[in-house]
């Protein structure tokens, strides 16, 4: 009888500092994912960073693409068959057939050249272009 009650408080004490270790754990996470997200309240901007003139150049490129497209499945195809360039303003958007990568560049008010990377897909016969958090920032 006297084992038994021993085992039973050994189990129990081994139940307890389980769960105050995977608590810890759980604490531990939970405040290093506060203070990741607390920085980026700090700095007042968010991962991807896309101002409202990136966001009007990168439309302005779809409308221009998508006023180039035929309505077959050739076109599709065919504009992604070899790399490009196309510019618009002071902007540039390419492909590289290579790395199948396409490259936004535009130029920010404060001097600074900004290249973003940008998916591309289709929908509905219209290609879109969505851009990515991967970006580089270069002084002119």
């Amino acid at each position: 009888m006297h084992l038994k009650k021993r085992g039973t408080v050994l189990i129990s004490t081994m139940i307890v500092l389980s769960l105050m270790s995977i608590l810890g754990c759980f604490i531990f996470k939970m405040t290093k994912n506060n203070n990741d997200l607390g920085c980026l309240y700090n700095f007042d901007k968010d991962r991807y960073d896309l101002s409202s003139s990136e966001e009007q150049v990168l439309n302005k490129f779809m409308i221009e693409m998508n006023k180039e497209r035929l309505n077959d499945e050739e076109w599709k195809e065919d504009i992604f068959s070899e790399s490009f360039n196309k510019k618009i303003d002071d902007n540039i958007i390419e492909y590289n057939k290579d790395n199948n990568k396409m490259l936004l560049t535009t130029y920010k008010e404060d001097d600074v050249i900004r290249k973003r990377s940008i998916i591309y897909s289709f929908k509905g016969g219209k290609i879109i272009l969505i851009p990515t958090y991967n970006f580089d920032d270069y002084n002119k």
